[in-house]
């Protein structure tokens, strides 16, 4: 049997179709891509650290990208949206009896469903032993849109045949999981209560916070090595194992007073959707709130664009009623009807604290 020589073109496309989705329509750095990939990682390696699948998903694209740090930083919002999406589960590793060594392991979520009011169903979880969560002769096919994966409307009794396939149904109400409604002032003033109570420190290697200061609008560029200011930040510090713990220290002068880690003791919430939302809360208490913008899309429906990174339980309603779509300008982007536009609106301002910016 003769060599057969692949060109790069070649060897990206089959392994977007070894990831089960046409290379006629993805890429290999496509955010569908991307979580195919992560998921297929996790399969074999769960319950490892969210590192792991990192540089799992990296390790056979070397070579592949003309620029990796911009493929490195979509595999990393790319696995926390599909954690945040449901996909994987979060938790710390109580086999480290040391809370400062403990690390956060990915766990993979059972195959599990749930159901739109149109009539659509968000596919949640996966088998590691199985390539799809549906039967081979399955007569309807599943539509890839960003990290998510669904079934379109107009399937006959879809419930009835997702559970018959070993899927659970989760209730909308139950996957979503937002919490109650509170100002940016009460959010603020129970995670300063908590600092105030947390340990003494002087001295915390690797730090990186989240100036303030900075543009809401590019949230790569708020992080910074060192703030030579008195204050409450939130931040990420280096730990022995794993990724990086987020945090939120005091600092008097640049220098830090009190640290506490995140998520809260007892919080159900990721350490990163407590972060987020803890500086959306800063930001509305500066007066400088976080922004999104709508634009109009030819086809009638209306893009919502973030520019700062929002819990999983935001995320998680938006996959439900609007799709992910790709970021223009902006960190993330969802299309909703015109008809759901106002209510999510509504929700960004109360819930999230957000303030329209103009398109442009």
């Amino acid at each position: 049997m003769g060599i057969i020589a692949l060109t790069s073109t070649d060897v990206r496309s089959r392994m977007v179709k070894n990831l089960g989705l046409n290379p006629s329509k993805f890429n290999l750095v496509s955010v569908e891509a991307l979580a195919a990939a992560l998921r297929r990682a996790a399969g074999f390696h769960c319950p490892c650290s969210p590192a792991t699948l990192v540089r799992t998903v990296l390790a056979p694209l070397e070579g592949l990208v003309d620029d990796f740090t911009p493929v490195r930083e979509a595999v990393e919002s790319t696995l926390d949206a599909i954690t945040g999406y449901g996909d994987l589960l979060e938790s710390r590793d109580v086999a480290y009896g040391d809370e400062e060594v403990r690390r956060n392991l990915l766990y993979i979520a059972p195959p599990a469903f749930v159901m739109r009011t149109s009539g659509a169903a968000l596919l949640v979880g996966f088998a590691p032993e199985r390539a799809s969560l549906l039967p081979d002769d399955f007569d309807a096919p599943v539509e890839y849109v960003g990290h998510t994966r669904r079934l379109p409307v107009g399937i006959n009794d879809l419930p009835s045949r997702l559970v018959e396939f070993g899927l659970i149904e989760i209730s909308s109400a139950a996957w979503l999981k937002a919490p109650p409604l509170q100002s940016p002032q009460a959010h603020l003033a129970q995670f300063n209560r908590s600092l105030v109570a947390g340990p003494s420190t002087t001295d915390i290697p690797g730090l990186r916070l989240i100036d303030p200061s900075t543009s809401v609008r590019y949230y790569p560029g708020r992080w910074v090595e060192k703030l030579k200011v008195t204050g409450s930040f939130v931040g990420r510090r280096p730990q022995a194992y794993g990724a990086d713990l987020w945090c939120y220290v005091e600092l008097e002068n640049g220098s830090p007073r009190r640290l506490i880690d995140l998520p809260l003791p007892k919080s159900r919430n990721r350490g990163c959707d407590e972060a987020w939302q803890l500086q959306a809360a800063i930001d509305a208490q500066r007066g400088d709130h976080q922004r999104y913008r709508i634009r109009s899309a030819n086809d009638g429906s209306v893009m919502l664009d973030l520019f700062s990174p929002v819990p999983m339980w935001a995320r998680r309603r938006w996959d439900a009623l609007g799709e992910p779509v790709l970021a223009s300008g902006c960190l993330f982007s969802y299309r909703f009807a015109q008809r759901d536009i106002e209510e999510e609106i509504m929700f960004a301002r109360k819930n999230l604290w957000l303030i329209e910016v103009q398109a442009s």
